[in-house]
């Protein structure tokens, strides 16, 4: 009897103890950090065994996409891939969220608000113009933290309405279908976000006089809130200007001849001491262009004169001793499809480019590659910059996007319908 009551006082103790803690604490885990690390960012690829500082592939690659064009870890750690169907959003180890249908969906951004920026077309008649005629004109849907499940849309910018250098007499000339240099003929290539939440957009098309109060269609406009009568945002977005020092036909330092791709240097993830440089990166990709230096750096200044935008020229100086190769070294690219900056310590450059196949790395200062880990024998930075035309691990098909988020890049490898990921060796533990 005694044993009997001893041992139904140890199982009521167990039962409370299990009701308290639960079986990990009590027996311990299977789970630990290393395995959470591997599920959400995948496993190094075993069969590439670099014997160098380079990239490894992460697996498994994510596909089921519709020829993605775009990819952006967002300050909420979601994943967002543009592709054919529209917005996809996803979490880091993979797993579809929700997927919002967009015609056309080209670029990707999230603001520090958490809302969504996404380029693509939108269908509309304009009933002024032509009450019959169907228009596909280039827009950018705003919509309200989709990471959340919502499905609002604050606000459309639209071509040629939100150009605010435009009369209303000038948008509706840009809307005869009969001109070549029509609306419908400008596309949005890229988007950027500051600190404050205004918004850079990159545009490119055939209208490209200057001197004149129309912008060009190459160029990059400017955006911010548009208030309402107390002087309080309404979510909606306004033009404020546009960057008319880029040149729109004559490739040199400061130019946006066929704009693929823009980056500023905020990103994720949220940080309290974020940059407050209105300076950016832009990618020229038009390839029927003889484009000596196709990705550039252009700095916003502040001058007695107002803010003005100058070349980064002093990245024509190249330190042989200490790189190879360099960001500003003439005819480095090809087709330079996708930029990227790692808002870290590290600041990388990362440069996907659609007419070699490859990812290039470049630092801050323009020097291609990583500088040497301890212990290395390099005294250069050591170039980690890799691809090829074909579906391996290493390899890409017309790569169109790419970003960078805790020691991971990702690809958007569009002619291979995947993202692929990667992360330098020797940041493996």
């Amino acid at each position: 009897m005694k044993a009997l009551k001893l041992t139904l006082l140890i199982l009521a103790i167990l039962v409370l103890a299990f009701s308290l803690k639960g079986c990990d604490e009590i027996f311990g885990t299977k789970g630990d950090a290393i395995t959470d690390e591997v599920f959400e960012e995948g496993r190094r690829d075993p069969t590439i065994i670099l014997e160098e500082v380079g990239y490894a592939a992460l697996l498994p690659f994510w596909d089921h996409f519709d020829q993605p064009t775009d990819v952006m870890v967002g300050y909420d750690e979601l994943v967002y891939v543009t592709d054919a169907t529209g917005l996809h959003i996803l979490d880091r180890a993979g797993r579809l969220y929700r997927t919002i249908e967009l015609d056309g969906a080209q670029r990707v951004l999230q603001d520090r608000l958490l809302n969504v920026y996404v380029s693509a077309r939108y269908e509309t008649i304009v009933e002024v113009v032509d009450p019959e005629f169907i228009w596909n004109l280039p827009a950018v849907f705003k919509f309200e933290n989709p990471g959340s499940g919502s499905n609002v849309v604050l606000d459309t910018l639209i071509m040629p309405f939100d150009d605010a250098s435009l009369t209303p007499g000038a948008q509706r000339s840009r809307l005869n279908p009969n001109r070549t240099d029509n609306a419908d003929k400008i596309e949005i290539t890229g988007l950027g976000i500051l600190h404050d939440n205004t918004l850079y957009v990159a545009r490119k098309g055939p209208r490209n006089i200057t001197g004149q109060p129309e912008a060009p269609d190459n160029t990059i406009l400017i955006y911010g809130p548009f208030l309402d009568e107390q002087g309080n945002p309404t979510g909606r977005m306004r033009n404020i200007g546009q960057i008319r020092a880029l040149n729109p036909n004559v490739p040199s330092l400061i130019s946006a001849v066929g704009i693929s791709d823009l980056a500023t240097f905020v990103a994720a993830p949220q940080r309290e001491n974020m940059t407050e440089a209105r300076s950016f990166l832009l990618a020229q990709g038009d390839h029927e262009r003889d484009i000596p230096f196709r990705v550039l750096w252009v700095n916003a200044e502040f001058t007695p004169d107002g803010l003005e935008y100058r070349p980064r020229s002093q990245l024509l100086a190249q330190d042989t001793a200490r790189a190879d190769r360099f960001l500003y070294e003439e005819d480095r690219f090809v087709r330079p499809s996708g930029i990227a900056y790692s808002a870290d310590a590290r600041g990388h450059i990362f440069v996907t480019d659609a007419g070699t196949d490859s990812l290039y790395l470049f630092q801050s200062n323009g020097q291609e590659g990583v500088v040497p880990p301890a212990g290395s024998a390099s005294r250069k930075a050591i170039n980690v910059s890799f691809g090829g035309t074909g579906s391996g691990p290493r390899q890409f098909n017309e790569p169109s996007g790419v970003t960078y988020f805790n020691q991971v890049v990702y690809v958007a490898d569009k002619g291979n319908n995947r993202i692929a990921r990667y992360k330098l060796n020797t940041d493996f533990e």
